[in-house]
């Protein structure tokens, strides 16, 4: 009989996967466009002239960043919020949503989400402010 204990190369491997910002920043975008009371993300400068350069198709993550590191991340994220909602209100549900969505998905633990308020708008003058930048195009 015969030792099955051949120089086995991957023995001592340990198997892991690796999530990317992108894909946080996604799940993200997809959190809190479900938020009652934000009208949008918005990206600074930077973000605008990249964007235009993107692929249409791709789902644009501007204003959220992503900073990882050993299995936890922080999420930041600037938007737009509707006048008339409480802020601190669609904080709370944006923090919590966040949190458990990119844990249940990914197994990244969140750290810490930061919003930074950019803006508020109504939804009348957000709608009018898109209908003048869609037509300077």
């Amino acid at each position: 009989m015969t030792e099955n204990n051949m120089n086995q190369p991957f023995q001592d491997e340990i198997s892991e996967y690796t999530v990317s910002d992108k894909v946080l920043a996604k799940i993200t975008k997809k959190v809190v466009d479900k938020v009652d009371g934000v009208l949008d993300l918005q990206g600074g400068l930077l973000n605008s002239i990249t964007s235009s350069f993107t692929n249409k198709e791709e789902e644009s993550t501007s204003g959220i960043s992503i900073n990882q590191e050993e299995r936890q991340c922080i999420v930041e994220a600037s938007l737009i919020l509707e006048y008339g909602k409480k802020a601190a209100l669609v904080f709370k549900e944006i923090d919590s949503l966040i949190k458990q969505e990119i844990y249940e998905l990914t197994g990244i633990k969140v750290a810490a989400v930061k919003v930074d308020i950019v803006d508020v708008l109504t939804k009348e003058e957000f709608a009018k402010k898109n209908q003048d930048k869609k037509e300077e195009r």
